[in-house]
């Protein structure tokens, strides 16, 4: 299995840059997590947009569904429907891209099979309704935190996996609902396991030291 990253961003893009958005890779086909601002013209030059197994989104803030909107219109072009996997919240998001054209919605639930990738989601803890994405594919986990302030919850859904990939949005010792990169360097070094500090706010300057926790790369791609 194998991760690209197309956007590392958020709430919004430094320039030239794009917000959360991955690219995964299985033997035979691919999915994407989130689809943030940038995200189509990312993923265009690496595949077929058309031809993705599914479009999870961990949770419906902007950041992480904008690009929806012009997925609609190509979709709609090309007579193409894609497998939409998401939170069924209550918000203004969920009725937008329940008006566009070119997705079929199924909802997230515990643990589903997509072609040949398993995902299990877990409740975090947002300002909206977000989950984590454990995704299992080739004999490999790749464990995605969504945006999620630390608690118990992530370090159980989190452990046992190959890489985790971890929203880092926030300063040390600020009360937003996210990770930071202390936060992330401290689950990495509990549970043993290399994560990617994703979700970078373009107005943090970030330092990571020691451990196995790398600052994300847009454009790169990570062997799971």
């Amino acid at each position: 299995m194998k991760l690209t990253v197309l956007g590392k961003y958020g709430p919004y893009p430094a320039a030239g840059g794009a917000t959360s958005s991955y690219l995964v890779r299985g033997e035979n086909s691919f999915i994407v997590l989130d689809f943030g601002s940038g995200a189509l013209g990312r993923l265009s030059e690496l595949a077929n947009v058309k031809e993705a197994r599914a479009i999870v989104l961990s949770h419906l803030h902007y950041d992480h569904i904008c690009d929806l909107l012009p997925l609609s219109y190509l979709l709609k072009a090309s007579g193409v429907t894609l497998d939409l996997v998401m939170p069924l919240t209550d918000c203004p998001q969920r009725k937008l891209i329940e008006g566009l054209d070119g997705f079929n919605i199924v909802p997230v639930c515990e643990s589903m099979r997509v072609g040949e990738f398993t995902l299990d989601f877990t409740k975090m803890r947002h300002t909206l309704e977000s989950y984590s994405v454990r995704t299992e594919c080739c004999g490999r986990s790749l464990f995605y935190s969504g945006d999620t302030a630390f608690c118990d919850e992530l370090v159980h859904a989190a452990e046992g996996s190959d890489l985790m990939l971890l929203d880092c949005g926030k300063a040390e010792n600020a009360a937003a609902a996210h990770l930071s990169a202390g936060e992330a360097v401290f689950l990495s070094g509990t549970l043993g396991i290399p994560a990617i500090a994703t979700h970078l706010n373009p107005d943090l300057k970030y330092s990571i030291s020691g451990g196995k926790v790398v600052l994300a790369e847009e454009r790169r791609t990570y062997n799971v």
